[in-house]
């Protein structure tokens, strides 16, 4: 069976699995498939593969794969459904991750090797004779160790120092363990060490290899020792034996003691039972057969049955050597080469490991052992699955079409009649009253859309104003339709039908004759359908086939009431705005509650009954259904007991309830695709009303490969951002928009539209918790539920464990460190690691410790507030390292650590890393070496930090950048930005630099496709006083000027425009006479000096926002019709005029003038009493230096 299957990971039981229906795995299994194959079939993938001789591995394994895929869609197809089928998914998910994540180190060579140049050196086995420990940075040639950046070629782990621990040649080899790195040799006897003293502290320790050893040291860097090292800095502490950079054993090692597992069997065998942390058990990797393996039996049992074990891998497919640790980052690891029972330091001519910090080495052997290993146990599952397959046939039903009729049957069909009393709602009834009841009858249909979550009461809002007495005398007909997900036209027809005819018309099918039929029923009346649950968002013509009969030439005031959850069905069909339906009142709630509970909204409990339940109504957010269903389990027993027990298991969230809250809220998930799903899942490790920025949000999902392009000309941020608009339609999300300043002043630049931030609040949080429970947790302070071993995604909530004392430092809290240690067991599998909230330097230390072995993460936000720094006792610039450190480069994806200081150089090799969020507000330094990040699209960094990085060039993903500083030195030409063809937003500076037209199109902007907001800048050409230096702005100069911005010419496409310092005499002719950014909707012109007339903009057909500041000689501005229109520092602009036939104020909604005095005289011209309806809002108005008028102050002034 699947439960017998050998595995790479520790084996998971039926419970740990949590999978009780396979199908719900199938679409995880579906989409690893997708990513895997995808990342196989990319050209430059497939053909480094070939030349690096990993082809045939990876066939096997891509093969697998695709054979899984039919197994699994034919398991789907055929609606089996049994418990060894759950456990061969779920296990067939987790071997897929693993696929995926040895499918991404790959990649990760292949870009290291296109960066780096070369191809990446794989380890080779060394002489017998040799024994050599090298750190990653050093080349073994002919017997000569050598560095890139050290003298003598000793640095890192194995560095000595030539005065304190003698010459380096005699150190190679010896000083083996990494506890060196933290002592300084005193005193030798015979070229040995015996004394060593703490580069942190100075303690001095006997070290004699005899009697000693390093024991004493590494006690004293574990505090374990009598003498304690107190000055050591954070993260300094010696290798744990099983830690990730443990030294690499190649070839034999005869005398190596006190390391685990590295017997030959342990590449074939897994752990089952450990008594003390020592093995006690084992089972094979190949077949179901265990073995006893404690200290008494050893490893030669197992050695004995592979030897004769009938499914091992063929002889070709022979672990080579015992450096395969399942580890995936070898190259950042130590490399022990040879046979520790020999001091020799020679190393065979005919064995070369190039080992440099050029191209650090990755081990082909493991790799394809482990892509071996992969693809036979996926084959292995897959064989298990098709034998279930044969069990039960080919007559087993199709399950699709079964699986769509019983999900479209979950919800009950509503009815016109009101269940029970309704407790709030009377400002949305009265609203909704008001378009009912008016008097001045449209001809035309009023469509009024009513939208919200599940369970909100949409239904009962319609029940209640279909019910009222008013509502009944005002209508000859009312019809009631529950619409559900199934939208039939014929069956809603026939429905409206029977409630405005006696007569019965079931057998007729015709579509068109029953909407004839029930055209002249309602002909010349006025009619109230409510159309109850409606999901119909794809096709504007049906609806409008299916309200005709109301919308005929005879209408008379009909009013359509329309229920929904998705507000892109108000926006179709509405022909009002829609109501918007939250959380009932916490009065209003209350009522409800007490009604469903005790079963009298007026019932007074006494005691601890009252409590308890007001606890239960905090928790279900307002939502009416919630009520309802915590209600019906409260009211079995009215005892202290029942509902604490309730409370605890927070029981009313089941999805085994029946017409419960989580139910309905799962039927608008189920409606999702797979992706979707993800994305909102995923986002139940922030907490509830947590606030994301829109494109932060999308920017995480893409790092998780949630996102998928299947249109060539998108980009994935495009369709991150459609995914986020379609959970928002369903209500799964709901938009924050960010008010502007406190004195209402327009923001410095034009930025596009205004940021919006979006939240999951209430119970869709609590869902999001509930269907994300076997991939995401969520530790909160000493809040957490069981974390389960198929976590891949995890956040860490500290704001309620650490609290400022009374002097504002963060006082320890070892509970909350005991239960963080307690609750996360296994790290491997984390894909995300997420902190948010204060801590304190030994939450720093237990959170490296734990999560070093975190090798699989894409992501890692640590977010704390700015003050935790005070209380790390290091450096800012070591603190940097401690956190890069944990992010291991081979896949990571979204770094988003706010950093003082410098920047670690290791980051520049992380060549998967599409995000890097340093902070804008941060004061960082970016390492060199940054333009190898050739996978990253978003730095979020100062703006002056872009302008550090050379040969920028090269980072050919990225599509910020926000002030690329022009340079005369090398790796700052403007030419740098030719390859950059993803830029989206692009800030140019110091343009003075670039001297001829050709130069500039060497920035190739005409061909950036994807360009939509540029920003090009000139140096400042005016004195401290800000007054104009004449002489500066010569003839040369301003033709110089005008030369290049004519080789600016951006993409048509370009949406964002502002021209700063610029000194020419003319616009630019793509922006004046023949104008090629048609598609301009912004236009900022900052200390154009050399202009007087602005030319006219009317050809700009989708300019909305224009803004002209410190444009001193301009006295004339030709303008179109605009909905924002600011002036500033223009003191001898006269006139301001428009193109447009219906003139300047038509559209104008933002008017903002300041420092314009010549303006003032001229102030009736922009503006007129007449056009004040047209004004939907000011911000203010400066018509004088220092003195602000206000909008009825300025209009106050018009008038006198």
């Amino acid at each position: 069976s699947a439960r017998l299957l050998p595995q790479l990971s520790p084996p998971l039981t039926t419970l740990e699995l949590l999978v009780p229906d396979q199908m719900e795995a199938a679409p995880a299994i579906a989409w690893l498939v997708q990513t895997i194959l995808a990342a196989l079939l990319i050209d430059k993938m497939e053909e480094w593969i070939r030349r690096v001789g990993l082809a045939d591995d990876v066939e096997k394994l891509k093969s697998e794969i695709k054979r899984v895929k039919m197994a699994v869609s034919a398991v789907k197809s055929r609606g089996i459904s049994n418990e060894s089928l759950d456990e061969s998914f779920a296990l067939l998910k987790e071997r897929l991750y693993e696929a995926d994540d040895v499918v991404d180190e790959l990649d990760y060579y292949r870009l290291q090797e296109q960066v780096q140049g070369g191809t990446p050196t794989a380890r080779l086995p060394a002489p017998a004779d040799s024994s050599v420990l090298i750190h990653s940075n050093f080349s073994v040639q002919g017997g000569t160790v050598t560095g890139d950046d050290e003298p003598g070629g000793m640095h890192g782990f194995e560095r000595v120092d030539e005065t304190s621990r003698g010459d380096a040649s005699d150190s190679v080899g010896k000083l083996r363990s990494m506890v060196w790195e933290h002592f300084t040799i005193t005193e030798k006897d015979n070229g040995k060490p015996v004394k060593a003293v703490c580069t942190h502290c100075s303690n001095e320790f006997k070290c004699d290899t005899k009697t000693n050893g390093t024991s004493s040291m590494r006690k004293h860097l574990q505090n374990e020792h009598s003498v304690t090292c107190t000055k050591k800095p954070l993260g300094a502490h010696p290798p744990d034996p099983s830690s990730s950079i443990e030294p690499i054993v190649i070839a034999s090692s005869s005398r190596t003691k006190g390391k685990r597992r590295r017997s030959m069997a342990w590449e074939h065998f897994d752990v089952m039972e450990e008594e003390n942390e020592q093995p006690m058990k084992a089972r094979c990797k190949y077949c179901p057969t265990q073995i006893k393996c404690g200290p008494k039996s050893g490893t030669a049992g197992m050695l004995n049955h592979y030897k004769i074990c009938k499914d091992k891998p063929g002889p070709n497919e022979h672990p080579p050597n015992l450096s395969s640790t399942g580890d995936a980052h070898a190259h950042v690891m130590p490399i022990l080469i040879g046979d520790s029972s020999t001091g020799k330091g020679r190393v065979d001519e005919s064995a070369r490991i190039i080992v440099d910090n050029t191209v650090s080495p990755w081990d082909k052997a493991e790799l394809s052992n482990k892509i071996k290993r992969i693809a036979s146990q996926l084959q292995f599952i897959r064989g298990e699955v098709s034998e279930i397959l044969k069990l039960h046939g080919s007559d087993s039903p199709s399950c699709s079409d079964h699986h769509r009729s019983t999900t479209s049957d979950q919800h009950l069909r509503t009815s016109s009649l009101l269940p029970r009393e309704v407790y709030g709602r009377v400002t949305e009834k009265s609203c909704i009253m008001k378009l009912i009841m008016t008097e001045n009858r449209s001809d035309n249909v009023v469509v009024v859309p009513i939208v919200g979550i599940a369970g909100v009461g949409k239904t009962t809002l319609a029940q209640l104003v279909y019910n009222d007495p008013n509502v009944e005398r005002q209508f000859h007909h009312r019809i009631w339709v529950s619409v559900s997900r199934n939208f039939d036209e014929i069956r809603i027809t026939r429905e409206m039908l029977s409630l405005v005819s006696p007569e019965k018309h079931e057998g007729i099918d015709c579509f068109v004759k029953l909407q004839e039929i029930l055209k002249s029923h309602v002909k010349s009346k006025r009619v109230l359908l409510i159309l109850d649950d409606v999901w119909e968002d794809k096709n504007d013509c049906r609806w409008n086939q299916l309200l005709a009969p109301f919308q005929a030439d005879s209408a008379n005031g009909n009013v359509i009431l329309v229920t929904t959850r998705k507000f892109s069905v108000a926006k179709m069909i509405g022909t009002t705005g829609p109501i918007k339906l939250g959380a009932l009142e916490n009065d209003d709630f209350w009522l409800l509650f007490k009604s469903c509970a005790f079963g009298d909204a007026n019932y007074e409990s006494l005691g601890n009954l009252s409590s308890i339940g007001r606890q239960i109504a905090e928790e279900l957010k307002g939502n009416a259904l919630a009520a309802i269903t915590a209600g019906a389990l409260l009211r079995d027993h009215l005892t202290v007991d029942h509902w604490s027990n309730v409370l605890k298991k927070e029981s009313w969230k089941s999805l085994g309830l029946s017409g419960g809250i989580m139910n309905a809220l799962k039927i608008s998930y189920d409606e999702l695709p797979y992706n979707l799903q993800q994305c909102f899942s995923y986002c139940s490790i922030f907490p509830n009303k947590y606030q994301f920025l829109g494109k932060d949000l999308v920017y995480i999902w893409i790092s998780q490969g949630f996102v998928n392009c299947t249109h060539f000309s998108k980009r994935l941020e495009e369709t991150g951002c459609e995914y986020l608009n379609n959970l928002v339609n369903l209500g799964f999300f709901q938009q924050v928009e960010k008010q502007q300043e406190e004195d209402g002043r327009l923001e410095e630049e034009f930025s596009p539209g205004c940021q919006i931030w979006y939240s999951m609040c209430g119970l869709m949080h609590d869902f999001a918790r509930m269907v994300s429970r076997t991939e995401c947790a969520t530790i909160d302070g000493l809040q957490c539920n069981k974390m389960f071993p198929t976590i891949h995604h995890l956040s860490i909530v500290t704001g309620s464990a650490y609290n400022k004392d009374w002097h504002g430092n963060i006082p320890r809290n070892e509970k909350f460190e005991e239960n963080l240690r307690n609750k996360v067991i296994s790290v491997s599998k984390l894909r995300t690691v997420v902190v948010l909230g204060h801590f304190d330097s030994f939450f720093v230390e237990l959170f490296h410790d734990i999560f070093c072995k975190a090798q699989n993460l894409r992501l890692l936000q640590v977010s704390p507030p700015p003050t935790y720094l005070f209380h790390v006792p290091a450096a800012s610039t070591d603190f940097n390292s401690f956190r890069c450190s944990l992010a291991n480069p081979l896949h990571v994806r979204y770094l988003k650590l706010e950093l003082h200081g410098t920047v670690p150089q290791v980051l520049s090799t992380f060549f998967h890393l599409q995000v890097f969020d340093v902070g804008s507000n941060m004061n960082t330094s970016l390492p060199n070496g940054l333009h190898n990040l050739v996978s990253l699209r978003h730095l979020i960094a100062q703006k002056r930090a872009y302008s550090s990085i050379a040969s920028i060039g090269k980072m050919t993903s990225i599509q910020e950048l926000q002030d690329f500083e022009i340079q005369i030195s090398s790796g700052f030409e403007i030419t740098q930005l030719k390859s950059m063809s993803e830029l989206v937003q692009l800030g140019v500076s110091q343009l003075d630099n670039v001297k001829t037209r050709e130069e500039a199109y060497g920035a190739g902007l005409r061909n950036k496709e994807h360009l939509e907001e540029l920003h090009l800048s000139w140096k400042d050409a005016y004195s401290e006083g800000n007054e104009y230096v004449s002489d500066t702005r010569s003839e040369c100069s301003a033709n110089m000027a005008r030369e290049v911005i004519e080789g600016l010419e951006p993409h048509m496409d370009l949406k964002h425009l502002q021209i700063c310092g610029y000194n020419g005499t003319t616009l630019p002719a793509w922006l004046a006479n023949n104008i090629s950014v048609t598609s301009l909707q912004t236009l900022h012109l900052h200390d154009c000096g050399g202009w007087r007339i602005l030319p006219s903009l009317g050809s700009l057909p989708f300019l909305t926002k224009l803004k002209l500041s410190s444009m001193r000689e301009v006295k004339e501005v030709l303008i179109p019709s605009l909905e924002e229109l600011v002036l500033i520092e223009m003191p001898k602009l006269v006139r301001c005029s428009s193109t447009s036939v219906e003139g300047l104020c038509s559209s104008l909604r933002v008017l903002q003038i300041e420092d314009c005095e010549a303006l003032r005289r001229s102030l009736i011209c922009l503006i007129t009493i007449s056009q004040l309806p047209h004004y939907r809002r000011f911000i203010f108005m400066i018509v004088e230096d220092g003195e602000y008028f206000h909008l009825w102050e300025v209009f106050h002034f018009l008038q006198s």
